[in-house]
């Protein structure tokens, strides 16, 4: 059956404007994520050469907790550095610090995901400049991550976020451009809702190329509790009609829930994911 997950800041990373995310110490992160019924936690990892994977290891067991992925925001919110970039030196250490995740990755045997640190829009460079730069990127990574056993998804974001590849169509012609195995597509929810035709039908097109999921209602709020107009019951039938069975993941605006909202959150989902058999 497939399992639930929640965005957890490291306590290095500057929170994003607009979010409202679990934060601080990581024993009370994982504590509260626990107690909100959670299987798992999403790192949104901040420098990856401060953070000491052995001591995170030994609270996840303490916890009964894993690591469904990691999130490598901080390349764009922290290092103010991209993959793609005008400043090679930015570009350099954006895919330095990207490899850096990669290798916490193998260690808590969990994906890693490529999202706005692709980079904004190079001024003066036309869109298929950016594109082939990032794919020319994203193959080092993704055989660098294979060297290793991890698993990279590459997520498409909103234009209100980002101003490159904002589209499920956009994800996938990356991904197939890259053409390696170990790179998939993540769907997040709130920005298919934003972005794609339809949010129903984006699954079905992308299906066998998606791997991850962030599971996001229409305003950016936690599943079945955000009031948008994301319908879960269908995205998580269309899940299962796909045969997809991995995790599904959260947390932009978790402090904005009390942890009884969450809880019917997280046992909807399960009670969905055995439902439709996902």
């Amino acid at each position: 059956m497939a399992h639930t997950s929640v965005f957890i800041l490291t306590p290095d990373f500057p929170e994003p404007e607009g979010c409202e995310m679990l934060a601080g110490a990581y024993a009370e992160s994982l504590s509260a994520a626990k107690r909100m019924g959670y299987d798992g936690v999403e790192i949104v990892m901040g420098d990856p050469d401060q953070f000491d994977v052995g001591a995170f290891k030994a609270l996840l067991l303490e916890h009964n907790l894993r690591v469904s992925a990691m999130n490598c925001g901080g390349i764009q919110y922290l290092f103010k550095a991209s993959l793609v970039n005008a400043d090679m030196r930015k570009m350099e250490l954006a895919l330095e610090k990207l490899k850096s995740y990669i290798r916490h990755c193998r260690e808590l045997g969990c994906i890693q995901q490529v999202g706005v640190a692709r980079g904004f829009a190079v001024p003066g460079r036309p869109m298929r400049w950016f594109k082939d730069c990032l794919v020319d990127v994203l193959k080092e990574a993704a055989a660098y991550a294979a060297q290793l056993e991890v698993t990279v998804v590459f997520e498409y974001t909103n234009r209100f976020e980002i101003n490159t590849i904002n589209t499920g169509a956009e994800a996938r012609e990356i991904v197939d451009r890259v053409g390696s195995p170990n790179l998939g597509i993540l769907i997040d929810t709130g920005h298919s809702f934003l972005e794609d035709p339809d949010v129903y039908q984006n699954i079905w097109d992308l299906n066998g190329r998606v791997w991850h999921f962030h599971l996001h209602d229409s305003n950016g709020g936690a599943a079945i509790i955000g009031g948008g107009e994301n319908d879960f019951d269908r995205i998580i039938q269309t899940c299962g009609q796909i045969g997809y069975h991995g995790w599904f993941s959260d947390g932009l605006l978790t402090l904005k829930y009390s942890e009884d909202e969450l809880r019917r959150s997280t046992a909807t989902l399960r009670q969905l994911y055995q439902k439709y058999g996902v």
